[in-house]
């Protein structure tokens, strides 16, 4: 073996026991940077109500399900168009208060699908009202594809257009 083939041979066997160090040092700052807490704020839109089906229980609650909008989500890593899915809503018109949970499932531009779980309160629901307030919090439940690790929670308040479902507000919380 001539003396540049086995330079180069022990230049290619060097290389050879660097590469996984390599690959588990970037693997370990991927994993790092994924793991950082920092917080999130951002605005959400859901558009007008899908199908769903509502009930009268009794003469002054309103019982709302499988209500569905479509919308965005604007705000650091969960950006993206939203599908919102209203798993329950119950009004109650004496009181002008409600209770919902719903969850949104968010695509991002990096191919991920986060879902969020929201739970809050309507107040100012009369029977004749216009708008609603609605505030709670919001929880990651699962994200998939890039962003599979991310976890998060946070707050929400916004003002729904009560015949149309129609609602915009704003979040935040801290995302790690």
């Amino acid at each position: 073996m001539t003396k540049q083939a086995r330079a180069l041979a022990k230049e290619v066997q060097t290389m050879m026991t660097r590469a996984p160090l390599t690959l588990a040092c970037l693997l370990f700052l991927h994993a790092t940077a994924a793991a950082e807490s920092g917080p999130i704020s951002g605005t959400f839109f859901k558009g007008p109500a899908i199908g769903g089906s509502d009930r009268l229980v009794g003469q002054t609650v309103l019982q709302i399900r499988g209500e569905r909008g479509l919308g965005n989500v604007t705000g650091g890593v969960l950006t993206g168009p939203a599908v919102y899915i209203l798993n329950e809503e119950i009004i109650n018109f004496t009181g002008q208060v409600g209770t919902f949970h719903a969850q949104v499932a968010i695509t991002t531009n990096n191919g991920s699908s986060i879902i969020l779980g929201f739970a809050g309160f309507t107040s100012g629901a009369a029977a004749t009202a216009q708008t609603v307030t609605v505030r709670g919090s919001w929880v990651v439940l699962s994200a998939s594809g890039p962003d599979s690790g991310v976890q998060g929670e946070g707050q929400f308040t916004g003002v729904e257009n009560f015949q149309t479902g129609e609602t915009q507000g704003v979040f935040s919380g801290l995302i790690h």
